[in-house]
């Protein structure tokens, strides 16, 4: 839909605070070799940025007075990103889209269920080795490097 595009617009042009909203992961921190992001600013800060961002053009006012007064309710989104994974199978929990793009078997399934999820991309990329967010993940799965974690 519309206010997903605009969700996943807003969280590319405001870095910071989708990390503060998805968690910084430890295991992205040391494997792009940079500091864990913190912040003083409260999640429902950001949380209330993002649902005006969305809503407040939205042509129905009922919509926009339900958002504001409850921006939680935008991240259902995890729910839609984990029955994606479910149909990958622990075959892809862990790894990069780039890389799950190179299999032909994978590419042609993700390519399918992205007609009805376009935005699994850029949630995967977010949220593949969160398991707060991708409960698909496992310790077992490809494209983790516990050796480099250990040391």
């Amino acid at each position: 839909s519309a206010r997903t595009s605009w969700l996943i617009a807003w969280c590319k042009a405001n870095d910071d605070a989708h990390i503060k909203l998805f968690l910084d992961s430890v295991k992205d921190v040391k494997d792009q070799g940079r500091k864990k992001k913190q912040s003083g600013t409260p999640k429902e800060t950001y949380y209330l940025q993002l649902a005006s961002s969305i809503f407040s053009n939205d042509e129905d006012p009922e919509t926009w007075l339900l958002f504001s007064q409850n921006p939680n309710v935008c991240f259902r989104l995890r729910k839609k990103y984990n029955e994606f994974n479910k149909a990958l199978k622990q075959s892809g929990a862990g790894m990069t889209y780039e890389d799950l793009q190179k299999d032909p078997e994978m590419k042609t399934l993700i390519d399918s269920k992205l007609k009805k999820f376009p935005w699994w991309p850029d949630l995967h990329g977010w949220w593949r080795t969160n398991p707060a967010f991708n409960t698909a993940l496992s310790s077992a799965d490809p494209g983790q490097n516990f050796e480099s974690a250990a040391l």
